[in-house]
């Protein structure tokens, strides 16, 4: 595990929280730039939110634009001088929100097409494991896009967020829906996932 300066662990809910907490925002405002802050949050951040939205659009592409648009949203949601209570949690509403409007108007609800499911492939294929790891790991992948391809968008959203460290009430208040619905979209989609990597 990684710790940074301030000894909050590097990656995770932790440091997020720590780069725009009230106190810690009022220390570096005259320190640190609105820009550099930002970075610092897209930096840690990016890759988990760009993870989320593959989950929701199945295009690499698309799912880069909205991240770029949601860190976009946050300097200038900053930059006008409005306070976050809560970085990662924001960060993640935005980002939902952009990519719902989004496949509202193009209508996306295709699985993952072939070209961008071999550019995930291949990123996985440029690992540090031996030929045949590395061949488990694509059989492993293979089982899990089809599974994926059994669950409802909300289900995968609500995993993918769970995954994230989001807690239920989160997670609902992310997607818009009630804590229960989530425990239950949760409890499909792993007895989904379950059925069909055992059956």
């Amino acid at each position: 595990m990684k710790v940074n300066d301030l000894g909050v662990r590097i990656g995770g809910r932790d440091e997020a929280e720590l780069l725009l907490s009230d106190s810690l925002f009022g220390m570096l405002q005259d320190t640190v730039k609105l820009e550099e802050r930002v970075t610092q949050l897209f930096e840690l951040l990016r890759e988990s939110v760009y993870h989320y939205l593959l989950v929701i659009f199945r295009s690499p592409a698309e799912a880069e634009d909205v991240t770029q648009e949601t860190f976009l949203r946050l300097y200038k949601h900053l930059h006008a001088g409005e306070q976050i209570e809560n970085a990662r949690f924001w960060i993640f509403r935005v980002a939902h929100n952009l990519a719902i409007n989004r496949l509202k108007h193009a209508q996306m609800s295709e699985l993952l097409d072939e070209p961008a499911w071999e550019e995930i492939r291949g990123t996985l294929a440029d690992s540090a494991f031996d030929p045949e790891q590395q061949l488990l790991q694509m059989e492993k992948l293979q089982r899990l896009h089809a599974a994926m391809a059994w669950l409802s968008p909300q289900e995968r959203q609500c995993l993918n967020l769970r995954a994230e460290g989001f807690r239920y009430r989160e997670i609902a208040e992310i997607l818009g829906i009630a804590t229960p619905s989530v425990q239950e979209f949760l409890r499909r989609g792993i007895s989904k996932l379950t059925r069909t990597n055992h059956g």
